[in-house]
């Protein structure tokens, strides 16, 4: 331990998609950031004066007086964090996600602020790419991740607001090289963590955040709705362009592209996405494949010659081919 040097429980609160903010909306981001904090830090009787705090634009980092238990951070203090955020982000076009590092190591104050690898570590573990992806696939606006000398020291006996079954461990890859870290999503009892099956595969249009958020805009942080702002014009709902360029109303039904000698084609109906439909097409589906124009129908609807029912292409698959061969389906 270098000289000078004294240890206390450190933390690191980085901003969800802090970089796609505009000026105004990071403006006031960072105002509830600090809001949450300190009311959270009151609510765990964790004074100002106990506090060292220096500003990181998108969140911060601290050092705690080593007076103040790291259990009650742990219990009382991110309790009232998630509860105060979880309010908070029911007002929001966009909801506020945070990551948060927290471990206990020795640090070096001086004019210019904090140092030592114990900071190094914190930062670290809340930068990891790991965290935000636990974030990500968890749904949810909070993630805490630990290090393992502080799950190993205080997690683990559990305490007041502090569950040891709900913290998951992974080897995250930082800089410096693999470590153990552990990790817990307040209302989940077993977040998603490296190691799992599927971990890395996420569906493309899931939702992210507990309150129906996810990456955006910032015009979403904005309040304004997706898409509007300077520079963007969003489509009227139901009215969408065509593989022709017209616009069409929903529901979508449209005939597959194809030359005059290319033999049968298809109406193609789309529900709940957009559709291109071009020689190379991306569907969103669920998609339908019907008779083609001007094909003869049954009394029950169906193309004549074929059996009832449709077929259904799989959702966000792209396909490549012509008329009716889908037999390569890639994304």
């Amino acid at each position: 331990m270098a000289d000078g040097a004294v240890y206390k429980t450190l933390m690191n609160v980085d901003t969800r998609g802090s970089g796609t903010y505009l000026d105004g909306a990071k403006k006031r981001m960072r105002a509830r950031i600090y809001d949450l904090a300190h009311a959270s830090f009151e609510a765990a009787g964790v004074a100002r004066s106990m506090l060292h705090l220096e500003d990181r634009g998108d969140g911060f980092i601290a050092a705690v007086d080593a007076r103040i238990p790291p259990v009650r951070l742990l219990g009382t203090w991110l309790a009232e964090l998630h509860q105060r955020q979880r309010a908070g982000n029911e007002d929001l076009a966009r909801p506020l996600g945070l990551r948060v590092g927290l471990h206990v190591g020795p640090v070096t104050h001086d004019e210019e602020g904090l140092s030592g690898h114990a900071m190094d570590l914190v930062c670290r573990l809340a930068d990891s790419e790991a965290t935000r992806t636990v974030l990500d696939r968890s749904g949810r606006d909070l993630v805490l991740v630990v290090s393992d000398s502080l799950h190993h020291e205080v997690v683990r006996h559990g305490g007041r607001f502090v569950e040891p079954s709900a913290y998951r461990p992974a080897r995250v890859g930082l800089k410096e090289g693999p470590v153990t870290a552990w990790f817990h999503v307040p209302g989940e009892a077993r977040p998603p963590v490296p190691g799992d099956e599927g971990f890395d595969t996420r569906p493309v249009d899931a939702p992210s955040g507990e309150n129906g958020g996810g990456a955006s805009t910032g015009a979403e942080a904005e309040g304004r709705p997706p898409g509007t702002g300077s520079g963007h014009a969003a489509p009227a709902p139901g009215h969408r362009p065509s593989a022709d360029g017209r616009g069409r109303q929903a529901p979508e039904t449209e005939a597959w592209p194809v030359g005059a000698d290319a033999g049968a084609h298809w109406d193609i109906t789309v529900q709940g996405g957009t559709s291109v439909v071009q020689d190379r097409a991306t569907f969103q589906g669920p998609v339908h494949f019907g008779g083609g124009a001007g094909a003869a129908r049954r009394s029950d609807g169906e193309p004549e010659g074929r059996e009832a029912g449709t077929r259904i292409a799989p959702s966000l698959d792209r396909h490549e081919g012509h008329g009716d061969d889908l037999t390569d389906g890639r994304r």
